[in-house]
């Protein structure tokens, strides 16, 4: 095994690891951004709350923000969580050889896992990939398991936990707002203490797993006794706000959007009535193509046509015996019967003429419309086939179930629906901005191992997280999201149950709410288990058979899958590149 105390003199040697290692760190990124954000923000597009697109706008704001604002300066991820750093401190490239190998196999099982549509844990998915590799490197032994044993606890305890809390907050908001005789009524007067609640609890989410990577912040400054009545006096806050004054300006804009789209559809019928158009004589229409044709066309003689230059787009005729013709028309009652032959002639040439102009004229705009459309057919099937899709047609097209399941779902007040759209976008985008301040950094942390141990030569307890390597991550997670993010958003936001603002609101509530309670007591959770727990939790309410069971063992199988298959996969490469024939000597 090598040698690295003069480490200086070998860097070059493992230039390749470090490269190699940030164009994988970019792959998984992107298999973070369609998967891990893609799932949060499954629920919001499924209801129709936000697009697509604009879910893509929301998580580059907001994930940046929380990277830019919270992301972590450090990350313990080799840091004595895993595995014992102290038995390689002789031996740092194999550290560093681990941490590539676990990008790969990190890359690869995002990338399948999201092919297949399966929403996965990706912080489980790397630190699979990471025993997968201390365990090749030097035995089972070495690993934490006390600290991994967490990992299968949270398979159990997150989608359950987060299933009852979404069929409690969802359930109630059915039965007192939704099902009552006037649910827009009640539901208005009752949204300022949705909005506490949410608020609250975001807010909250924020500053205790946002926060968590600044360590004076959690030891010194942190404090219950003084950030929870901050959020949710923040929450109360926007509760009083929306009794005045944002309450009733929303109210009003939907009162004026009901009373506009009764007043377009009053007209639509009323100009679906036929209309009579007065009679044009032929002669005052040929009259005025002729008229019209001399200011812009230079005059040839006879059916003569000028030469056409297609890339200026224009046509050169002649139409002066044309315009000649229609005068001797209109003053065909002064002239001679040989004149007025002479001048049907004329009529019958300008005719042809005024045709081969209009045909000409036809080809003009058919060549300019097929030049644009060249120019412009490639980003229209980019776009198509990726955030520009019908994902809920895709959805019913590949499970006849699924199209049930929607078909079937209760349907309830549109403006009480619409009231929780602004509940639905705030908490994507909070959850969102939490994301970036606390997952990025352990997206990010085998590539920032793999950097700090080429730059130093040693293994660093705290392994800095520079702020390059956060904004890449960042630029490779909203890519994801918006080139592939549309797999899992199919499988969380139609396969699962039939969502809509009331519903996914729910869902995303009972999440943010599960994963602090669970920070702060100490159960073990992952964002991506719960938000699948929570809308099968929602699909409950209305009954066993709105839930897709068969799609829902399938995710959860999946979890496990991946989890030990990338363990296997990095230890088999660890092992290739480490172990083979051609070992990795030091060059002295």
């Amino acid at each position: 095994k090598t040698n690295f105390n003069n480490m200086s003199g070998t860097l070059h040697s493992y230039l390749w690891i470090a490269i190699a290692g940030g164009i994988f760190g970019f792959v998984y990124n992107f298999g973070i951004g369609a998967n891990d954000v893609a799932n949060a923000f499954a629920t919001s597009v499924a209801s129709k709350s936000v697009t697509l697109p604009q879910a893509v706008v929301i998580a580059s704001i907001f994930e940046f923000c929380g990277v830019l604002f919270l992301g972590a300066s450090v990350t313990s991820t080799v840091r004595g969580k895993i595995f014992n750093t102290s038995d390689y401190e002789e031996m740092p490239e194999v550290v560093m050889l681990g941490m590539f190998t676990s990008l790969v196999s990190a890359s690869f099982m995002m990338m399948v896992a999201t092919y297949f549509g399966m929403p996965v844990s990706t912080t489980h998915t790397v630190i699979g990939c990471i025993i997968g590799f201390a365990s090749a490197a030097n035995g089972i032994q070495s690993v934490n398991w006390d600290e991994t044993k967490n990992i299968f606890i949270s398979w159990v305890a997150s989608p359950i936990l987060t299933g009852i809390i979404a069929y409690i907050i969802y359930g109630f908001i059915r039965h007192f707002i939704l099902m009552s005789e006037d649910p827009f009524r009640r539901g208005y007067y009752t949204f300022s203490f949705v909005l506490f609640a949410t608020i609250g609890v975001n807010i909250f989410f924020i500053l205790n797993k946002g926060t968590k990577n600044f360590e004076h912040f959690q030891e010194n400054v942190y404090d219950n006794r003084w950030v929870v009545p901050t959020s949710f006096g923040v929450g109360l806050i926007f509760g009083l706000i929306w009794l005045w004054p944002f309450g009733p300006w929303v109210k009003r804009r939907m009162e004026a959007k009901r009373a506009a789209t009764q007043h377009e559809a009053s007209d639509q019928i009323q100009s679906s009535s036929p209309q009579s158009n007065p009679p044009i004589h032929p002669l005052s229409s040929l009259h005025s193509i002729g008229s019209s044709s001399i200011g812009s066309h230079r005059g040839i003689q006879g059916e003569q046509m000028a030469e056409y230059d297609p890339e200026e787009g224009s046509i050169k005729l002649a139409m002066d015996k044309s315009v000649k013709s229609v005068k001797l028309i209109i003053d065909s009652e002064r002239m001679s019967e040989e004149s007025t032959e002479h001048a049907t002639n004329l009529i019958e040439g300008s005719i042809k003429s005024v045709k081969s102009l209009a045909q000409l004229i036809a080809e003009d705009s058919t060549t300019v419309k097929r030049r644009k459309a060249k120019k412009s057919r490639i980003l229209v099937r980019f776009a198509e086939a990726t955030f520009r899709q019908n994902l809920e047609e895709q959805s019913f097209q590949e499970s006849r179930e699924t199209q049930q399941i929607w078909q079937n779902s209760s349907q309830y007040d549109s403006d009480v629906e619409h009231l929780f759209t602004y509940v639905q976008v705030f908490t994507a985008s909070l959850s969102s901005f939490a994301h970036g301040a606390n997952d990025i950094a352990n997206a990010v942390a085998p590539l920032a191992a793999i950097i700090d141990i080429y730059q130093t030569g040693e293994i660093n307890p705290e392994a800095p997280v520079q702020r390059w390597i956060l904004a890449y991550g960042g630029v490779a997670l909203v890519l994801g999201l918006l080139l592939y993010g549309y797999k899992v958003i199919k499988t969380i936001g139609y396969k699962l149950t039939a969502l809509s603002p009331t519903r996914g609101s729910s869902a995303s509530l009972a999440a943010s709410l599960l994963v602090v309670t669970a920070s702060y007591i100490g159960i073990p959770v992952s964002t991506t288990q719960c938000i699948v727990g929570a809308v099968a939790g929602i699909g409950l309410v209305e009954g066993r058979e709105n839930v897709q069971w068969r799609q829902l063992v399938r995710v959860c199988i999946s979890w496990v899958l991946v989890f030990f298959v990338a363990c296997l996969i990095s230890a088999l490469l660890f092992s290739m590149c480490y172990y083979s024939p051609s070992m990795m000597t030091a060059v002295v």
